[in-house]
């Protein structure tokens, strides 16, 4: 994707300026009412994240806006894990601030919007169950289904981690990337990390996290409730059933399914005044903390040709305190790319409780009935 283009398709909601408590749903929402705010997120992350790791080749001529970083090897990881960079002028961020008046701008004590330096990892894995890698359904149950504790579990620094606020988003289904995304989750969690005591505070990361699937075209007929969007407008469905299209569609009657595809999405914005605006605000709240801030997208899915895992993770993060951004960013890449063996040796521990199996064939059922926990498709080992 050319620098040009992807200037064009940054937005005000993936920043680390982040999002106010007053532009949250409210928590009583319904799935219908929730649908224009998932989709708004959906179209910067997926543009986003694309541009980071394009599934696409790239045309020779086109100039990319992230810049390779170098290449790390870890002992716990089978694949090495490759890194890159980007960083946001102030000219442009401030471009996005004049164009949407985002309310979290208006906290800043500062009149100057700072750069945005983000980092990306990717690494890709075989689909086993062993060590040195994981399996399909091994990536799906903890970093979809778990993310939060898989988090808490697999790294040493992070010593609090709650969810405060959820959302029910139903069978609430989005267009975009030429993906049909569905089986969305939404919540703010508030995460408390240690990074130097006694010299620094604990920081404390309360972010809004979405996460969906990439859903195929099988459709079947289930009770329940269900909403379509598409190109950033709810009801705009394309198929048989709707020839117009253009009008608002749900159903109380019945609800479209679709089968779920080896693709999930992980998004994560900061909430800038949780602290101070939300009464549901804990982890933010003790003492000698920090309320830092925090903006990811993660996807992780199945490449076509080979069958093995693509995972990759793009961040921007101001720990904020004494530690200057300019410090902050030098090790950033270095951390985010300790997170690819720190859950391979965790999934490894998992592996040798009793309970470890139990649970994994029960995701199979629930979540992908043609694999085996080992992460075989029914059909024949695609990973080979």
């Amino acid at each position: 994707m050319g620098g040009n283009d992807d200037q064009k398709q940054l937005g005000p909601l993936l920043r680390l300026w982040g999002l106010t408590t007053a532009q949250l749903p409210d928590p009583s929402e319904t799935p219908d009412n929730l649908a224009p705010f998932l989709i708004s997120i959906l179209q910067e992350a997926v543009p986003f994240i694309d541009s980071a790791a394009p599934k696409s080749p790239v045309p020779q001529n086109q100039s990319l806006a992230w810049k390779t970083k170098g290449t790390k090897s870890y002992p716990e990881s089978d694949a090495p894990v490759y890194l890159s960079e980007r960083v946001i002028p102030s000219s442009e961020l401030a471009r996005i601030a004049g164009r949407s008046s985002p309310p979290s701008v208006s906290l800043r004590h500062d009149a100057r919007i700072p750069p945005e330096t983000w980092v990306c990892r990717r690494s890709v894995h075989r689909d086993l169950q062993r060590k040195g890698t994981a399996s399909w359904t091994e990536f799906r149950a903890a970093m979809k289904d778990q993310h939060a504790e898989t988090e808490k579990d697999m790294t040493p620094t992070v010593i609090g981690a709650r969810v405060a606020l959820s959302w029910d988003c139903g069978i609430v289904e989005a267009v975009e990337g030429g993906e049909t995304w569905g089986q969305f989750t939404l919540c703010v969690e508030e995460m408390r990390h240690r990074i130097g005591r006694p010299v620094l505070k604990d920081r404390i990361f309360p972010v809004l996290q979405m996460t969906c699937s990439s859903m195929d075209g099988n459709r079947t007929i289930n009770g329940g409730r269900r909403t379509l969007v598409a190109g950033g407008m709810m009801g705009m469905q394309a198929d048989e059933d709707n020839e117009g299209g253009g009008h608002d569609y749900s159903s109380d009657a019945a609800a479209v399914s679709r089968t779920e595809k080896p693709e999930f999405l992980i998004v994560n914005i900061t909430v800038a005044d949780f602290v101070s605006s939300a009464p549901q605000a804990q982890l933010s709240r003790e003492k000698d903390v920090v309320v830092g801030a925090y903006v990811s997208v993660e996807r992780i899915r199945k490449l076509p040709d080979s069958g093995d895992i693509e995972w990759v993770m793009a961040t921007a993060s101001d720990a904020r305190g004494v530690l200057p951004l300019w410090l902050q960013s030098m090790a950033v890449p270095g951390q985010i790319a300790k997170d690819v063996p720190l859950f391979l040796s965790w999934i490894e521990r998992q592996r040798q409780k009793e309970t470890y199996q139990l649970s994994l064939t029960q995701a199979v059922k629930s979540d992908n009935p043609g694999l085996s926990p080992s992460g075989e498709n029914a059909r024949g080992n695609n990973s080979t």
